[in-house]
């Protein structure tokens, strides 16, 4: 199969913006997660 420079480009483009954003959908994802751990931490300690 024969792909022009063109369309290669194309290829290599879309893999790379798809693992982009795969890697800034989980950091937004962990971001998140851990600002909740922190609350109900921090709510924890002020119903002591």
């Amino acid at each position: 199969m024969y792909f022009d420079p063109g369309t290669g480009s194309l290829i290599i483009q879309l893999l790379i913006a798809g693992l982009a954003s795969v890697v800034a959908s989980f950091a937004l994802f962990k971001n998140k997660l851990v600002s909740i751990i922190r609350k109900e931490k921090k709510d924890d300690k002020n119903e002591k």
